[in-house]
């Protein structure tokens, strides 16, 4: 698709590129444009509202949001509309943004070097970071709010760094990125984009229509609304049903429509078993690649739902690409450099390789508890049948590299040898860029594996709060809070009969319809809703199509 240039924007996306309030807060429905508009808004901010080709020198502007996902949208997006921008532009999460600012100035509030960070994987095993500023990715925003609002010369520099802070999906911040984001407002312009129907992170603290209220609230804040008209479905067709059915209007005109146009299909009674779903996911995937559909997005209930349906995929050899396992990725790199380690004998022993091929199994599981094989892993059991047997050979492998490159390359093939499925994709990934990692380190002559480890710390860190690099595919799978900021030509909805939305959903389960709205609104041709045999209450009035 060609870049949109200036001319290709409404009156509507323009007007918000001409905005010069301090606060301007647009809002509008899935699809209609915001993020592109707040693309040009960026460009013309920065060339002096058009008329010049390149940036203002020392002028900045900050793009965030909550959501890797986002992220990856934007940065595709903003292709053609921020060339020639160079870095004048940052986009960025706002844990992105803390974790950034921790290692450029954390030593002003006791962070010293690059902060280690603890995942939900070394967590869920008790298992400590191995060295450095220790702490979790709950831990940064408090942290670089510290810094930020601690008066001085590094809080001022900060707060001049932009001179436009752009943030999407402002509905779902919470009291934490609204602090952060009042303290850039104190010197830089605020442009806030929200759709209150896709506020869907509810259970974070402060997450509500009242931070739109808090926004309007701001001295000489503008508020504008974009005009219906979705850029991912031009007829408007799954828009118009996603929207009956977000206020649970399953018998309105624009639902029976989509059904009868074969833009929504539903499928009833698909096994709840991980294989037999699978199997029914394949066939449904097959047909929609035969029609046409190039892009396809998978979205279950739940991560744990996510993962045994990827297996599951693995197994019956249907390519795609698991989202949200970041971590899987940044805990494999960090298991090689154990490996490594530990062959070079450079202070890791046995038992450290164990626990770090105990973290990245644990890092590719979404459960509340790690893995049986994980646990025994860790705490220096003997494995269950013949996974014992590859164990001790992957040891013998590493006692015997005479080098770093037979240990790295031992190190690359581990997770094959012992024959795990899940977290292939992010062992091979990981892999591949712990060989580039490697290359890179033999250039100290002095301290190579010191600068392999510095490296590897840095990529595993930035693969728990920025863009994840591995976040391609054709087909990709991923729970419904992962859909936001998503696209692809047919997306399915697979939900199971134990689906659990909390402890006070009922009619017209506003928070649940919002996320169903939002999967919806990811397709750009075609939605397939598949039903289990007794679906919940929520999606049972599909059952009528």
């Amino acid at each position: 698709m060609s870049a949109i240039t200036f001319d290709d924007l409404i009156p509507a996306q323009q007007e918000v590129t001409d905005l010069t309030e301090l606060t301007a807060l647009v809002l509008g429905g899935a699809g209609v444009g915001k993020t592109t508009a707040a693309l040009w808004a960026a460009r013309r901010e920065l060339t002096g509202r058009g008329a010049r080709e390149h940036p203002i020198p020392g002028e900045r502007v900050l793009f965030v949001t909550f959501s890797r996902t986002a992220v990856a949208q934007i940065r595709s997006r903003a292709t053609g509309v921020l060339t020639g921008l160079g870095e004048s532009v940052e986009i960025l999460t706002f844990h992105g943004l803390a974790y950034r600012l921790l290692c450029g100035f954390g030593r002003y509030v006791g962070v010293d070097g690059i902060p280690t960070l603890t995942g939900e994987a070394r967590t869920k095993l008790a298992t400590p970071a191995p060295s450095g500023a220790q702490m979790t990715y709950d831990d940064l925003l408090p942290r670089a709010l510290r810094l930020m609002e601690t008066p001085g010369p590094v809080a001022e520099l900060l707060a001049a760094r932009w001179r436009l802070v752009i943030c999407d999906e402002f509905q779902d911040t919470d009291d934490l990125e609204w602090r952060l984001l009042q303290f850039l407002g104190r010197t830089a312009r605020l442009l806030l984009l929200a759709d209150p129907n896709q506020m869907i992170y509810g259970f974070k603290d402060g997450v509500s229509e009242a931070r739109l209220d808090a926004a309007r609230a701001r001295p000489g804040v503008v508020e504008l609304t974009l005009p219906p008209g979705s850029h991912r479905d031009p007829t408007q067709v799954i828009p118009d049903a996603a929207s009956e059915i977000r206020w649970r209007r399953f018998d309105a005109a624009a639902v029976r429509a989509a059904v009868e146009g074969g833009r929504l299909i539903v499928r009833q009674g698909v096994p709840d078993d991980d294989d037999e779903r699978a199997a029914a996911l394949a066939n449904e995937v097959a047909r929609l690649r035969s029609e046409g559909h190039r892009t396809i997005g998978i979205y279950a209930k739940t991560n744990s739902d996510a993962a045994g349906l990827s297996a599951a995929l693995t197994d019956r050899a249907v390519d795609h690409v698991p989202i949200g396992f970041g971590e899987a990725y940044g805990e494999a790199l960090a298991a090689m450099l154990a490996m490594v380690e530990y062959a070079m004998a450079d202070g890791v022993a046995w038992a450290d390789v164990r626990t770090a091929l105990a973290t990245a199994l644990t890092a590719t599981v979404r459960s509340t508890r790690p893995p049986d094989v994980a646990l025994d892993l860790h705490h220096g059991r003997p494995l269950p049948g013949e996974l014992n047997t590859r164990l001790a050979r992957l040891q013998e492998a590493l006692d015997a590299a005479d080098d770093l490159d037979a240990a790295a390359s031992v190190a690359g093939r581990a997770w094959e040898g012992f024959g795990f499925t899940t977290g292939q994709r992010a062992w091979k990934r990981a892999a591949r860029t712990f060989g580039s990692l490697l290359s890179r380190a033999r250039l100290d002559s002095l301290d190579p594996i010191g600068r392999l480890t510095r490296s590897v710390d840095e990529v595993r860190n930035a693969s728990f709060v920025e863009l994840d690099a591995g976040d391609t595919g054709a087909i990709q799978l991923m729970n419904f809070s992962q859909t936001k900021g998503r696209e692809a030509d047919a997306v399915i909805l697979s939900y199971g009969s134990g689906d659990w939305y909390g402890p006070n959903a009922q009619e017209p389960y506003d928070e649940a319809s919002r996320l169903l709205y939002v999967s919806m609104t990811r397709a750009r041709r075609v939605v397939v809703v598949m039903l289990p045999p007794s679906p919940h209450a929520l999606v049972r009035p599909f059952v009528a199509y």
